[in-house]
């Protein structure tokens, strides 16, 4: 790869768009191409410009404070550019190692503007520094290599500290790509470790999250079998009690027809004696004393008929009112769980204070514990069994209570004059036994089916009072019904209807409550949770994953990393003893004899406060710098900090045709090297170039003839009054050929 063309506008000096040509000798090559020009000038903006486009990003190597420094500032005849850009278009010669598979013309362009603003272009495309420097690198080309020798540059480098040196050396070794590469490689190996911990850090915020949202998923999702067993259970349970409870009213109905039919024909029976005896007394006269008994005796059981008939509708309306207060059986509600979990837990409270307590009573431990205890095991019976809350004990009307008493006082009172009159009748009886033996026989008759009838009035009011109890009963069950289960209402004959005879579980209220509080607690979720918990969860997983993907990459890119350094390694250890070698022998050329060499220096191990060395073995065998050790013929000293400015600038010529040796760059651009050396050595420093010219491109930035006179392209820089740098060209294979001509 060769410079073909160089175009500058708007880079310092260079205000107006120039170009230079890099044409070719007569035997096609590239040879060497001089720069010439007084100075100030403006001559070597021309390495500055190469090194600039190449991506020198140093201000300070581009002479230079301020990345504006590189646009034109302006003159007292021309106003300043806007904006600085040079083209580098680079021709692929076939056979080039370096970048087969690349277009045969390159062009890269760089362009500041005075906001600040910068692109690269790669062939007219929009590219990155980073795509620029790498390409440039893997073609052997870099604008911090030996490719571009700017003024004092050589000087630095026998100045600089081995590590530096050792920088500048691996550009000569060629392992510059694979340093890119290792770079790179590093940085997306830190960019990895820290996206691994983040992600890590963000799927330990998300676990809880999803193992609740998973909890609630999975109750959500259990809300249809919830709900079909509540289903079942509420058409079982509710069934089979409409069910009993209907036949018991049933029966209670029945027999209470049954004892009013038999109280009925008692009536009857008596009225028909009462017929036959009032007929007898007619046909026997009765005694004025006995009639009056009868008389008594007979109004006392009329009155007592109507106290019996306020009694029986008291003690109906007792019962009823009983039995509206009896509380519908109902399990454990969620209140009162809540409130045995509070007290559990304020006796766990307090048994952990007192094992906190520096001196531990074992008697209040072992109460705390067993007080505990009979709170669980009484909770854990109460949900496996559930039991009614406590009912208050209702109280009664004292109106109606008061009469009922009353009443029955007065039931008392009559039994006892009831008795009286039954006596006084029993004794007249006896008295006229004989003479009326079938009056009393009857009498005695009519007297027995009386009590028949009083104790026939006691069972149909059992009988009434049952009825108004279960019809009470059955109206509570419904009300329970259209509280919990509305829609049964209408169904619950067809319910009973279809189910089997076998009675209620006791286990099935218990089983029912308990799936009602679990959908309660489901009812608390918001449906939506299981949208959020497969959002959360994909997430999760994605994360997941990308931990898992992110690893691999780390395992992958320190794999990378470690044959990149083994590759280095290697490299560098076969250039170096071949520059070493080659630098030994340019030496010995170009001084007539004596020593030169370069000395790798070890890097010094790491100890910790205790002097132990700290690392293995690669930390001993790095290389920490690079010395460089001259000794001109006739002299002793070893240092090159004491070769004058000559042996310097020879020096300087024979590392460089070492480092050509060892890695041939396809083009160098030499900003002023000869300098410091006298004509004699300015020849031989010709010759040199005039030799690597078969192999390397050489730009020539120089004052020296003897330089000139081996270059076969000469520009002349010149800078008018308007302070623009201009550019004269002159092919002297052309002047010499005029020269025959004349």
């Amino acid at each position: 790869m060769f410079l073909k063309r160089l175009e500058l506008q708007g880079f310092k000096t260079f205000a107006q768009k120039t170009a230079l040509e890099f044409l070719p000798d007569a035997q096609g090559r590239r040879g060497i191409t001089a720069i010439v020009g007084p100075n100030g000038s403006g001559k070597s903006n021309v390495a500055d410009a190469i090194r600039w486009v190449m991506g020198e990003q140093s201000l300070k190597l581009l002479r230079g404070k301020k990345s504006e420094d590189v646009i034109f500032s302006g003159s007292t005849s021309r106003a300043r550019s806007g904006f600085a850009e040079v083209t580098l278009i680079l021709e692929n010669e076939a056979g080039s190692a370096h970048v087969d598979g690349m277009p045969a013309e390159l062009e890269i362009t760089r362009r500041l503007y005075r906001d600040g603003q910068s692109e690269y272009l790669l062939n007219r495309e929009a590219a990155r520094l980073q795509d620029i420097v790498l390409f440039l690198s893997q073609a052997g080309v870099s604008q911090r290599s030996y490719s571009v020798i700017g003024q004092g540059m050589i000087d630095h480098v026998f100045v600089a500290s081995p590590a530096e040196r050792k920088e500048f050396f691996e550009e000569a070794f060629g392992v510059r790509p694979f340093q890119l590469k290792r770079q790179n490689a590093l940085h997306k190996l830190d960019a990895t470790r820290e996206h691994v911990g983040q992600t890590e850090a963000i799927l330990r915020e998300l676990e809880p999250r999803v193992s609740s949202l998973a909890r609630q998923a999975k109750r959500l999702q259990e809300r249809d079998s919830l709900l079909e067993e509540v289903r079942t259970l509420e058409r079982r349970v509710y069934g089979i009690q409409y069910r009993e409870l209907s036949r018991a009213l049933k029966t209670a109905r029945d027999r209470h027809v049954q004892v009013v039919a038999e109280q009925s024909a008692k009536e009857t029976e008596m009225q028909t004696l009462q017929r036959e005896l009032d007929g007898m007394e007619q046909a026997v006269p009765v005694l004025d004393g006995f009639q009056e008994a009868r008389k008594t005796l007979d109004a006392l059981q009329r009155e007592r008929t109507k106290i019996r008939e306020q009694q029986l509708a008291l003690e109906t309306k007792r019962a009823v009112a009983a039995v509206r207060a009896e509380k519908p059986w109902s399990p454990l509600p969620l209140s009162k769980i809540i409130e045995r979990l509070d007290a559990m837990h304020a006796k766990h409270e307090a048994l952990l204070q007192i094992l906190r307590e520096q001196s531990v009573d074992v008697v209040s431990v072992r109460q705390a514990f067993e007080e505990l205890h009979a709170l669980s095991a009484d909770l854990i019976g109460k949900l496996q069994r559930p039991a009614p809350e406590p009912t208050t004990t209702v109280q009664s009307d004292p109106a109606l209570e008061r009469e009922y008493f009353a009443l029955v006082q007065a039931m008392q009172d009559m039994e006892t004059r009831l008795a009286h009159a039954q006596q006084e009748v029993e004794t007249w009886h006896a008295k006229e036994r004989d003479s009326r033996q079938q009056v009393f026989v009857t009498q005695h008759k009519l007297t027995s089916l009386r009590e028949s009838v009083r104790t026939i009035e006691r069972r149909v009011s059992e009988a009434a009072i049952e009825v108004a109890r279960q019809e009470t009963r059955r109206e509570g069950f419904i009300s329970e019904l259209r509280l919990h289960a509305p829609q049964l209402e209408n169904e619950l004959e067809a319910i009973a209807s279809t189910l089997d005879d076998r009675p209620l579980e006791p286990e099935a209220p218990a089983r029912l409550q308990k799936a009602r509080t679990q959908l309660e607690w489901i009812g608390g979720i918001d449906p939506q949770v299981i949208k959020e918990f497969e959002d959360t969860k994909t997430r999760y997983d994605f994360l997941q994953t990308q931990v898992m993907d992110l690893n691999a990459s780390i395992a992958d890119l320190e794999i990378v990393v470690t044959e990149l350094d083994a590759t280095i390694r290697e490299r560098s250890v076969k250039a170096f003893e071949t520059l070493n070698r080659e630098f030994s022998a340019a030496f010995k050329r170009l001084f007539g004899g004596g020593e030169a060499s370069l000395v790798e220096m070890q890097a010094e191990p790491e100890v910790d406060e205790e002097g132990n060395e700290i690392g293995g073995t690669e930390n001993k065998e790095a290389i920490a710098g690079i010395e460089i050790q001259a000794t001109p013929p006739g002299k002793r000293f070893k240092s090159i900090a004491l070769l004058s400015g000559g042996e310097r600038a020879l020096t300087s010529i024979a590392l460089i045709c070492a480092i050509m040796a060892t890695n041939p760059s396809p083009f160098i651009v030499l900003d002023e090297v000869d300098a410091a050396l006298d004509e004699s050595n300015a020849r031989k420093f010709g010759e040199i170039i005039h030799d690597l010219a078969h192999h390397t491109q050489f730009v020539v930035i120089t004052h020296n003839r003897m330089t000139m006179m081996q270059a076969h392209v000469l520009y002349g820089v010149t800078m008018g009054q308007d302070g623009l740098s201009q550019l004269l060209s002159v092919k002297l294979e052309d002047v010499e050929k005029l020269k025959k001509t004349e």
